[in-house]
């Protein structure tokens, strides 16, 4: 190469540094041949002499760079390009790959092949009645297999679905007026709530049938469960044509159901979620709701409930409390009258409104169908009456499962639920006694009547209330409690805490044998009306428990080393010592 030449590449060269992306780009993408050298050579020479008189819009620098470069690697070592050879090779070739497997995966798997529509033609017979016919060969051969639509409504277009199956039948009503949802009804059963989304469900499976596969073409219906199917549903839509669709057995490993359309022999596979809805009975659209949720706070509180039944010996009867002299949420009445244990109570509360099913077993039962499941002689009752409504509940005795059949005459509706769900049906009076019976407020105590061996006493309590308000303007009230005895002050630590171990007397559950000798008795006498209570502790066989017995009922039993340490207390109280905290 001559002088000249080299002058005009290496000035072309240093021109290549202030375009390399547009170089570089250019090269990759440019493929218009070049075949002369001394043609370059002329168009470099050129295009240079353009760019030191005035700067050429940015293709020519494109240009005037891949010419540099096409020229320079002539010169250069091969071994420097290499890289960018293999870069570019590679981008290719990832490029070509990922194109092929999506073309790959675009393709309908073996046997999943969309049938085309010359394959399986729909029509409407003279009946109105919608029918699929299969194309097949001379020989009798499905020509193409696959998956299919046998319908493509909507279920707006459903005026009516009347289903038979093994459980009955039933007819379901559509109607979707202009601009809003579709309302569903159950013939015969339009009183009763519906299920949410049940009717949606069968509206689908009534509107459109996808099958995975034909099974086969004039078929011996016996033999996929066909002859005699599983249910039969016939579908009317707004156009006033209509669809039969007959479910026969479930194919083996789980892979559909068979189905035959209109009323032809021919017979599909389709998901049995698909068709699972017309296996379903009148009960399966009923609501679950066995009792309404309250609409106002207000009547969240029943007034009085009454359990019976024949798990009962007698009637329990509840009532909330309304004394506030004790703590207490609720009070037994009956048999007995005794503070309820609150959680017995309260759960027994919480298992009335607002219940819901497991299932719906029986819609307008009979006699027989009452007696059959237990109920016309419940194996527990509850009647509660609340500010707004009056609710009745009936149980069955539970069987093995822990379910009970739950009767509401409101509804006239036999329904299954766990028993937990329901305490009231296996309550008792022993579990609805109070935890500790003499859980009274100190507020409203008047006097305390102690007696336990050689100490007998009584000391009379003085309640000073003061009221204070806070920075926001809320009143408070502050109690005040002192004691005496004979006219003496007791220190008042010492009673607070000889008064909250009476209160903390902990019934451990029912006594074994009736109580022998009189260990320990303590009275409260109130401020209000309410009459005093007595709690009467007695020796029995237990060598570790006493006999504990509220208003001259037993109630349960107590622990010996508490009532011991109770007495040991009094004595410390009047003697003026420290009363230690149980």
């Amino acid at each position: 190469m001559d002088e000249n030449k080299k002058e005009k590449i290496d000035t072309v060269t240093e021109t290549e540094s202030t375009t390399e992306t547009a170089a570089s780009t250019t090269e990759q993408t440019d493929t218009t041949p070049v075949t002369d050298p001394a043609e370059k050579e002329t168009v470099s020479e050129s295009d240079q002499t353009a760019n030191d008189n005035d700067t050429e819009d940015e293709n020519d620098s494109a240009l005037n760079s891949f010419l540099s470069r096409e020229q320079e690697n002539k010169v250069k070592p091969a071994g420097k390009r290499k890289p960018i050879l293999i870069l570019i090779i590679a981008v290719a070739a990832v490029a070509i790959l990922v194109t092929l497997l999506i073309v790959l995966l675009s393709r309908p798997q073996k046997g999943q092949e969309t049938i085309p529509e010359a394959a399986l033609s729909l029509q409407v017979n003279d009946d109105g009645v919608h029918e699929a016919k299969v194309a097949v060969d001379e020989n009798g051969k499905i020509e193409q297999n696959g998956t299919g639509s046998l319908l493509t409504y909507v279920p707006s277009q459903i005026k009516k679905i009347d289903v038979e199956n093994q459980d009955g039948s039933f007819s379901v009503t559509a109607e979707t007026p202009s601009g809003e949802a579709t309302v569903y009804k159950i013939v015969g059963f339009e009183k009763y709530p519906m299920q949410n989304g049940i009717a949606d469900e069968i509206a689908k499976h009534s509107s459109e049938i996808t099958f995975s596969r034909i099974i086969e073409t004039n078929a011996n219906l016996a033999d996929f469960g066909l002859e005699e199917p599983r249910a039969t549903a016939k579908v009317t839509y707004t156009d006033d044509t209509s669809s039969i669709i007959r479910i026969g057995n479930e194919a083996a490993g789980e892979a559909g159901t068979y189905v035959a359309f209109g009323t032809s022999k021919d017979v599909y596979l389709v998901n049995s979620t698909d068709v699972q809805s017309f296996l379903y009975s009148v009960n399966n659209f009923i609501s679950l709701s066995i009792t309404d949720t309250m609409q106002d706070s207000e009547n969240a509180a029943f007034s009085k409930a009454t359990i019976s039944g024949t798990h009962y010996d007698d009637d329990i009867v509840l009532v909330p409390n309304k004394d506030e002299a004790i703590e207490a949420a609720y009070l037994l009445q009956e048999p007995l009258s005794v503070p309820a244990n609150a959680i017995e109570a309260g759960d027994i509360a919480g298992n009335i409104r607002g219940l819901y099913a497991e299932a719906v077993v029986c819609v307008n039962p009979s006699d027989d169908q009452l007696d059959s499941y237990g109920l016309s002689k419940p194996y527990a009752q509850i009647n509660a009456s609340y500010p707004d409504t009056d609710i009745t509940l009936k149980s069955s005795a539970p069987k093995d499962d822990g379910i009970v059949y739950v009767y509401n005459p409101d509804k006239n509706v036999i329904y299954s639920i766990q028993l937990a769900a329901v305490c009231w049906a296996k309550s008792s009076v022993e579990l609805l006694m109070p935890e500790t019976p003499m859980n009274a407020k100190l507020r409203y105590i008047d006097e305390i009547n102690f007696s336990a061996g050689g100490t007998d006493l009584t000391l009379d309590v003085t309640t000073k209330v003061e009221t204070t308000t806070d920075d926001s303007g809320n009143e408070q009230e502050n109690a005040t409690s002192t004691a005496s005895y004979n006219g003496k002050d007791l220190n008042t630590d010492d009673f607070n805490v000889f008064f909250q171990n009476i209160t903390m007397i902990k019934n451990l559950g029912a006594a074994d044998s009736d109580g022998k000798d009189k260990v320990m008795t303590v009275t409260f006498r109130y401020t209000t009306d309410r009459s005093a209570d007595t709690l009467t502790v007695y020796s029995g066989s237990d060598s570790s428990k006493y006999i504990l017995e509220y208003n001259g009922k037993t109630v349960g039993t107590v622990s010996k080393t508490y009532i011991n340490s109770l007495i040991e207390g009094a004595d410390n109280l009047i003697a003026g010592k420290t009363v230690a905290g149980l």
